[in-house]
């Protein structure tokens, strides 16, 4: 399956009644996955803090 700009379409549309609307570019950038991060050296952290 591939999404294209129509697959958006919905979500792109400003509603004027909601007022916590966040623009689809920075919800996008809030649900990345930084590919660099080395996991290991992450979850030792996270182990580390527990």
């Amino acid at each position: 399956m591939s999404l294209t700009s129509d697959d958006f379409q919905d979500l792109t549309a400003s509603d004027p009644e909601d007022d916590e609307s966040v623009p689809l570019g920075d919800a996008l950038a809030e649900l990345a996955v930084d590919v660099e991060v080395d996991s290991v050296a992450e979850v030792r952290d996270v182990r580390e803090q527990v």
